[in-house]
């Protein structure tokens, strides 16, 4: 299977764009959910709770947000998605919560955004992929995620060394602010696709536990 990368970005530069953001978020997020949990004191049934619980909140998320995605602009509800994550992110920022129920309500709300982001970036590619495309679509997409996942986690601990635990939420902000501003941008500059064209939102696991072929499989040929 050979990835291509440009026509990738050609097709779909909010796809691309966003994707390696999710990754940089999501990446950075996974990896030191614990360390910020660690720091800010939490027991060790709590930090087991924060870091699971947003993986749920997300896949339950899939739903309502995928079924918005199917009915409207993806950007847009992308770009809802998005800004709803910068307030999470925003809230562990202004009330630097302490207690236990305060950090597992918001990293659930901060949970729900970011796990359902990926699957609306696959199928916003895919609405834009030529027929036979998918599985390289999904393929590129996950490589590019992969990048992302590698810089967050870095990122995001050069933070938390420098300021402190909640600088983490500050560059996933920055991720999610990002995605926000160039969707936004190209949602002015293109047009979005006719809903005879768009395919049906597929739930999709966890990036870093797919293949290119998973959302192929879940969706039948990506589109329906």
């Amino acid at each position: 299977m050979k990835l291509k990368l440009l026509q990738l970005w050609q097709n779909s530069p909010v796809a691309v764009f966003a994707v390696l953001m999710i990754g940089i978020s999501n990446g950075g997020f996974a990896a030191l959910a614990p360390v910020y949990a660690q720091r800010i004191g939490l027991n060790l049934t709590t930090i087991v709770l924060f870091s699971s619980l947003p993986i749920l909140a997300g896949a339950a998320a899939q739903i309502p947000v995928g079924r918005a995605s199917d009915r409207f602009d993806r950007r847009k509800v992308l770009v809802l998605t998005a800004l709803i994550a910068i307030a999470a992110g925003s809230g562990f920022l202004f009330m630097q919560p302490e207690t236990a129920n305060a950090n597992l309500l918001l990293g659930a709300a901060l949970g729900a955004m970011i796990y359902a982001m990926y699957p609306i970036v696959v199928a916003h590619a895919n609405d834009h992929a030529r027929p036979g495309d998918y599985i390289t679509t999904s393929g590129g997409l996950l490589l590019v995620f992969g990048i992302g996942s590698i810089i967050g986690p870095f990122i995001g601990g050069l933070a938390i060394t420098l300021s402190g635990p909640l600088a983490l939420f500050v560059t996933m902000m920055g991720a999610h602010l990002l995605i926000l501003l160039f969707s936004i941008w190209r949602i002015l500059r293109r047009e979005k696709p006719d809903m005879a064209d768009k395919g049906s939102f597929q739930n999709i696991p966890q990036a870093r536990n797919s293949t290119p072929e998973t959302g192929v499989l879940a969706g039948g040929q990506g589109r329906e």
